[in-house]
């Protein structure tokens, strides 16, 4: 019997060895890793085309070990606020510019008007601040309107993404920041409307050169622009019968360069005719204006 009970002992004193081993390694119940990505697609931001610009962009929350972010939720100047991830640019003077993921226009970037985020309190602690997060969102998001920075010559450094709370202020969550060099958001100018019918009329013989019709459309551009509008079989255009025509855009000849601010504009076009020994009939001609960026 005392060599029974003497081996009943030790088998104990193994099973809480392991499970004393088992308890160092185990992670920690509900502990997360919070990060972000920013692509390199960017574009002109609606309502703010030449001074804001974003680019699309992941937040990711996924399970760890330990505990990365231990204490409580800082809600400045608060004690509830919105918890999601932020867009937090370097500024050329070290300083940050704080806007919300997801904002799709300059009017909406104020923080309480997209779908990242969720509402904490300062009582909570960070990881049930992202748990709750997770459980509304999921793991991850994914925007095409992600993350913003300022487009001026010299004005941001680095597009940068982080995770952080807001409403009275924001608050950059520590070890969630990761930086790059901002994209250059390509220019673009979009004419609006329908084709133009440059229509000269009935003309009669000595009335045809200097003959003019004209038509105007919008034109759209994210920046302003140096732009050339170039006739895709030169210019002037024979348009037969004798007949040809030159165009302009604005008052230019079409193939010299204009400018064009940003946003909406009028763009002129106008067809002038020149008659090199016109014959009675109907002339016409279908040709297509090339936009290029100098």
């Amino acid at each position: 019997m005392a060599h029974d009970k003497q081996s009943v002992f030790n088998q104990m004193k193994l099973n809480i060895f392991l499970a004393f081993l088992l308890g160092l390694n185990a992670p920690s119940i509900g502990a997360w890793n919070l990060v972000s990505k920013v692509n390199a697609d960017a574009r002109g931001l609606p309502g703010a085309e030449t001074l804001v610009s974003v680019a699309s962009g992941t937040a990711s929350a996924y399970p760890t070990a330990g505990n990365p972010y231990p204490g409580n939720v800082i809600c400045l100047n608060a004690t509830t606020c919105q918890f999601g991830p932020i867009s937090a640019s370097r500024l050329y003077n070290s300083q940050r510019t704080m806007t919300v993921m997801g904002c799709t226009s300059y009017y909406n970037c104020g923080g309480q008007i997209t779908d990242t985020n969720v509402t904490v309190n300062t009582g909570m602690t960070w990881e049930e601040a992202i748990k709750a997060w997770v459980d509304k969102h999921g793991t991850s998001v994914t925007r095409t309107h992600a993350y913003a920075y300022s487009t001026a010559t010299g004005w941001t450094t680095q597009i940068c993404a982080a995770w952080g709370t807001y409403g009275a202020a924001y608050f950059m969550m520590p070890g969630t920041d990761s930086c790059a060099t901002p994209p250059i958001p390509p220019n673009q100018c979009d004419v609006l409307g329908a084709s133009v019918d440059l229509n000269h009329g009935v003309l009669k013989v000595g009335e045809i050169t200097g003959s003019t019709a004209q038509a105007t459309r919008q034109v759209t551009c994210t920046q302003s622009a140096n732009v050339r509008y170039l006739v895709s079989e030169g210019n002037p255009v024979a348009v037969g019968l004798g007949v040809s025509t030159t165009l302009t855009v604005n008052g230019v000849k079409a193939g010299d360069m204009i400018k064009l601010p940003a946003g909406t504009s009028s763009l002129s076009i106008a067809s002038t005719l020149t008659d090199n020994g016109a014959q009675a009939g109907e002339f016409s001609k279908t040709v297509v204006l090339i936009q290029s960026f100098m």
